[in-house]
């Protein structure tokens, strides 16, 4: 029959009904994860705190997590709508007494208190003050045998910008009487991270000061003078410190431990990525231990930026450290290491994640090689072989920061989405979700992604610092560079860019086009983009090359296609509306010029414009771009609505996503606006939206804080699997659609797909490369991997099929062909007759 081309078409299956209110996925992983703690009374109660979901439980020893934070009152984000805790720590003497702290600005801080466990919470913030910048919590230490003594270590922010970070103070405040009143301790030119106290001895206490994204308020790291305090040791209860530096060679110690039996031995893990010599080429960070009480200091890890330390309590003579590049794990009390690493990665973490910096290591109370890790990037990980290899463990919470979230046409229950914390993929509609920062995916900053509208295999990431696209042929598996823009430099703040926008064309999706931006943290502050800022592929995403320049030092946030025309395309700028009709050879200033247009949606057959202003509201234009009316404000909770994604559903609807209060929908193309679903969004607990898709009943909105909420239900959990095909046109130009539902209990299972042509006593399989022969031995396989919802198609009308006439085509899925044919999911789907 020869090589068939396979091309995979749009799905016609939609989901009946709609849910009525919005639900979080729970996923994907991502935020700003701080500490990790067990029981240890009972190792199944553990809790985790990031900076976006607050403090979250598990009783299953982390299988699943639960939100924790009823009586904290603080509140953030644009909307002020997360929960900001930071730190967290359990009383040693009464593991129902929990304390933990918050990152907040100017007056959103607060210590926290709970005595049953964490399920409740009372302020005890008295006698401590902030400054206008704020105050940090980076963590309490409770005294051994007296719970009523607690030491509270802070991070003081100040205004001053230092070399990549800015430059803050620190303290120390102590309660006496369980939380009621604090009195400041110590106060010094950097943060202070740790408190330990000695518990034969408690009034010597150390101070571990630094941490590495922050610059001690006596540094000038550009100039190669690092500063920072280093360690701090006390012998009468915190009255006098004496620093005890001797051996360290960076004083920006993020983490300390104490040998659980011998509190002369300690641990201190140091270096910064600004300050301890990486960025000049001379790293100083490390891992360094001391056996005389910090006497003196050996350095037993080199040139590594070291982020955590800690021992195994059932074994201490197993110690593990951290970077973002490696962990580490030592037998021997901290004289020699075993380093892990994912092979030709130079990260740590689970498979298709780049795990970040594991800012809180744990060990299990009675095995010493299960770990839990924290990621500073939001998330905890699991190591069940001490450090070697690590799967996500942080189902039921998530505090991701997502920049942008697509539903590939081809599978209706896939999402991608993609965020500070990577890209991701769901095949299950949010259930489930599974990283896909693979190959050379690894980067530590992304920005937005697509999928080709032909094959939901092929996919494009864009990177937020270097200015990269990447491409992948198989769901993710694997990424290759097929762009690196030559004015992006990761390396220095003012020169970091990436691709923000991607749009591929309906009716030729072998045009793509690209739109370069500055990176978050310069992109509203007025920053402008270098060089070339608008992109073409004529090939898929194979390779791209630079267009008209008209929208240099522009910075492009939203491109579209029109579904008819590949040539003609609409910018949202942040210099206006733009439009092309050449493919990107010339651009023409529609409207709204000189306005930071952020947000864009089209309504081609009816000439319809709708653009988010930054700040400002809606403009809707409804001829073309001719004239515009706005800004449109009515209807949107926020004064200054920052409209940052706008998009139409299959029924014309277009919904907004206002980074200042939520998700709003509109009947009229833009005219009037209401809340959706209804007026107080109904289960959008985190209303900072930056990113929505639409489309098969289904919506989903990528947040700043809550990663991806869904709206729509879910096809009923007893509906039965179905194999339908859909053919049209003559035996010479055949086209057969094939339709695979799997049930919903089966989304995300691992499964292979088989693809078989019947005519006479000859069978054929279909394969990745063709049809195939068969006779005896193992079947070939069409696909494989995570099941979705998905439309094959088998035959495309460009191959004349006339010699094969009476041929049965069945399509199927199991585990194996085996478990296939046993449990009947598979089906004649057509006849070629």
């Amino acid at each position: 029959m020869g090589n068939i081309a396979l091309l995979l078409g749009v799905a016609t299956w939609t989901i009946q009904g709609q849910s009525a209110e919005w639900v979080s996925t729970g996923g994907p992983l991502g935020g700003l994860g701080y500490d990790v703690r067990i029981d240890p009374r009972d190792k199944n109660k553990m809790y985790v705190t990031d900076n976006f979901a607050g403090v979250v439980r598990s009783d299953d020893a982390g299988a699943t997590w639960r939100p924790s934070n009823q009586g904290i009152t603080a509140r953030g984000g644009p909307t002020g709508d997360v929960t900001p805790i930071f730190s967290l720590t359990l009383d040693p003497n009464n593991p129902d007494i929990v304390w933990s702290g918050t990152n907040g600005d100017g007056a959103l801080f607060g210590i926290f208190k709970s005595t049953d466990g964490g399920s409740t919470w009372s302020l005890k913030s008295s006698g401590v003050t902030a400054p206008p910048e704020g105050i940090v919590f980076r963590g309490f230490t409770v005294q051994p045998g007296n719970s009523d003594i607690v030491y509270a270590m802070a991070e003081v922010r100040t205004a001053i910008q230092g070399r990549e970070f800015i430059r803050v103070k620190g303290r120390v405040y102590k309660t006496a009487n369980g939380g009621e009143s604090w009195s400041l301790l110590w106060e010094g030119n950097d943060l202070a991270r740790y408190l330990i106290v000695d518990p034969g001895n408690t009034a010597t206490l150390y101070v571990s000061a630094g941490i590495f994204d922050r610059e001690a308020y006596n540094s000038d790291c550009a100039a190669r003078s690092y500063g920072g305090v280093g360690v701090l040791k006390s012998t009468d209860g915190g009255s006098t410190w004496l620093a005890i530096n001797n051996g360290l060679t960076s004083l920006y110690v993020g983490s300390l431990r104490m040998h659980p039996s011998n509190p002369l031995i300690l641990f201190a893990a140091a270096g910064n990525n600004a300050c301890s010599g990486g960025g000049d080429g001379n790293e100083q960070g490390g891992l360094f231990r001391t056996s005389n009480g910090g006497a003196t200091w050996t350095k037993v890890i080199s040139s590594d930026i070291m982020t955590t330390v800690n021992f195994a309590p059932s074994s201490p003579e197993v110690v593990y450290a951290g970077s973002a590049a490696a962990f580490y794990r030592s037998s021997d009390g901290g004289l020699t290491w075993s380093r892990y690493a994912k092979p030709g990665t130079g990260q740590w973490g689970p498979e298709g994640v780049r795990a970040g910096v594991p800012i809180d290591v744990v060990a299990d109370p009675a095995d010493p090689i299960l770990l839990y890790a924290n990621n500073y990037g939001g998330g905890v990980f699991r190591s069940t072989d001490g450090a070697q290899t690590w799967e996500i463990w942080s189902k039921g919470y998530s505090g991701a920061w997502i920049h942008a979230v697509h539903i590939p046409p081809t599978s209706p229950s896939t999402v991608l989405v993609i965020g500070r914390s990577g890209p991701f993929r769901s095949v299950n509609y949010g259930v489930d979700w599974t990283g896909i920062g693979t190959g050379q995916a690894v980067f530590a900053e992304w920005n937005t992604l697509v999928s080709d509208p032909r094959d939901a295999r092929i996919i494009l990431l864009a990177d937020e610092h270097q200015g990269k696209i990447l491409r992948s042929t198989d769901a993710g598996a694997s990424f290759a560079v097929v762009l690196t823009h030559p004015q992006a430099n990761a390396g220095e703040v003012t020169t970091r860019q990436g691709f923000k926008s991607f749009a591929v064309a309906p009716s030729n999706p072998d045009t793509v086009y690209a739109g370069l931006a500055r990176e978050r943290n310069t992109l509203d502050q007025g920053g402008t983009p270098a060089g070339r800022v608008s992109y073409k592929s004529t090939d898929g995403g194979r390779s791209f090359v630079a267009t008209g320049s008209a929208l240099d030092g522009k910075n492009v946030r939203k491109l579209i296609v029109h579904p008819t025309q590949a040539d003609t395309v609409w910018a949202a700028t942040s210099g206006g509306v733009y439009k092309t009709t050449d493919g990107a050879a010339n651009w023409t200033l529609l409207g709204l010029g000189g306005k930071n247009i952020v947000a864009l949606a089209v309504d081609a057959p009816n000439n319809v414009i709708v653009a988010g202003e930054k700040d400002a509201g809606v403009w809707l234009s409804e001829n073309g771009g001719t004239t515009w009316i706005g800004p449109i404000t009515v209807g949107f909770s926020s004064s200054n609505p920052y409209v940052m994604a706008l998009v139409f559903d299959d029924a014309g609807t277009l919904y907004a996503g206002d980074q200042y209060s939520g998700v709003y929908s509109s009947r009229d193309r833009g005219r009037n606006w209401a809340p959706f679903p209804d007026a107080p969004m109904t289960g959008l607990s985190v209303r900072t939206p930056l990113d929505l898709a639409a489309g098969n009943g289904m919506i989903y909105v990528a947040t700043l804080g809550g990663g991806v909420f869904r709206y729509g239900s879910l096809p009923s959990a007893s509906a039965p699997h179905s194999i339908t095909g859909t053919a049209s046109g003559t035996l010479r130009a055949r086209a057969l659609s094939v339709a695979l539902q799997p049930a919903l209990a089966e989304l995300g299972s691992n499964r292979k797909i088989f693809i078989a042509g019947v005519l006479g006593s000859q069978i054929y399989f279909l394969t990745p490369t063709g049809w195939q022969p068969w006779a005896s031995g193992s079947i070939p396989v069409y696909a494989s991997g995570a099941i979705a919802t998905q439309t094959i198609r088998v035959f495309d009308g460009s191959i004349d099929l006339s010699g094969a006439a009476g041929a049965q085509i069945y399509v199927g899925y199991g585990t194996d062909d085996a478990e296939m044919l046993a449990s009947g999911r598979y089906a004649l789907v057509h006849t070629l007759q």
